[in-house]
């Protein structure tokens, strides 16, 4: 693969009535969606009689280092992204710039979390635009792998949900809810299936995306993705890998308020629930990182778990966000504060 692009940052022009009205109604969808979202938690709260809630700040604690540990397998994409394109970059600057992006996911749009990584590993020589570029390629495997595992393991999960109670409340769901356990395997399993035959198809979009992107930077770039559907394939069973560990850190959570995991299920439905509400929160671009968004998904989601009813559901969600949000912050300046160059020293100096 070959980029060649400027580093120049376009000069944004002024905004058209069009562009305002967008920015308008994006953020009124996201005050829309926060505000029921808000109404909907404060209604369970309400429910909820906090002298059963038992707390332990020792499982929120190991639940912000997990979150962090879970972001490293999507960080080693990249870095495979960016050594197929040529660059070379040790594995500390690699993950300090990826996580340092993080905080960028908090504004409408979630561009700025791109721009961050590309600014941060610029300074091993890494060119703006590819960094940026591999970034975008990145992200896009590893929300697409969220939306992957989410509808597999959701078919499993019906098997140990209140069926009574959501067919009385959507009974249109009713024969679904009621499907025996091999009915169930069997969906999961062609599901599954059906991802990995489309993994092809998906490596050409990916290339066809970058084409343009690329040339939207620079009219003069000729880059060109080539990535083999078994090195894709690869990528997406550590990334599902980085699910599974974003949801032990929701696991943790629930721990934290005396909710005792089933093993044989729990992490299923962990990973289930962190996957599919943060895969599908990024594509509501109008909220930032997936704000309202993603708490409706994660509640809906946990209450297919007898264990956990809708007071328990948004006290869980919100605890996740407040951890995963101070995860980042935190791991951010510690990472930041400790520049790659210090860490990863030439090898000239480490011989003498």
């Amino acid at each position: 693969m070959t980029i060649t692009s400027s580093d120049a940052i376009p000069i944004p022009a002024k905004r058209s009535l069009k562009s305002l009205g967008l920015f308008i109604a994006k953020w009124g969808l996201f005050v829309a969606v926060l505000y029921f979202v808000i109404r909907y938690g404060v209604d369970q709260w309400k429910t909820l009689d906090l002298r059963n809630v038992q707390w332990s700040p020792g499982w929120l604690a190991a639940a912000m280092i997990v979150y962090f540990f879970s972001w490293i397998p999507a960080a080693w994409v990249w870095g495979e992204l960016l050594r197929s394109a040529g660059s070379k970059l040790g594995f500390y600057p690699l993950v300090r710039a990826h996580f340092c992006g993080h905080v960028g996911k908090y504004i409408p749009g979630k561009a700025l979390s791109l721009v961050i990584r590309a600014a941060l590993v610029r300074e091993h020589e890494v060119p703006l635009s590819m960094a940026g570029l591999m970034a975008t390629v990145e992200t896009l495997i590893t929300m697409a792998t969220g939306v992957i595992v989410t509808v597999v393991l959701l078919p499993l999960l019906i098997g140990q949900a209140d069926t009574q109670g959501i067919a009385t409340a959507l009974p249109v769901l009713a024969p679904v809810l009621d499907a025996p356990s091999w009915q169930r395997w069997t969906a999961a399993g062609l599901i599954l299936a059906f991802a990995i035959a489309t993994i092809p198809i998906f490596t050409r979009l990916l290339a066809l995306a970058t084409k343009k992107l690329s040339r939207k930077i620079d009219s003069a770039s000729t880059a060109e993705l080539h990535l083999p559907y078994r090195t894709v394939g690869k990528w997406m069973l550590v990334l599902a890998g980085g699910w599974f560990l974003n949801g032990c850190s929701l696991g943790l959570v629930l721990m934290s308020l005396g909710i005792s995991p089933d093993l044989a299920n729990s992490p299923l439905l962990w990973t289930c629930a962190v996957a599919g509400a943060t895969s599908l929160g990024f594509l509501v671009l109008f909220a930032p990182g997936g704000l309202g968004v993603r708490e409706a998904i994660l509640i809906g989601v946990l209450q297919l778990s007898p264990q956990i009813d809708a007071s328990f559901a948004v006290v869980a969600a919100v605890l996740l966000r407040l951890i995963s949000f101070l995860s980042e912050v935190l791991f951010t300046l510690l990472l930041y504060s400790v520049s790659g160059k210090r860490v990863w020293k030439p090898e000239s100096q480490s011989d003498d």
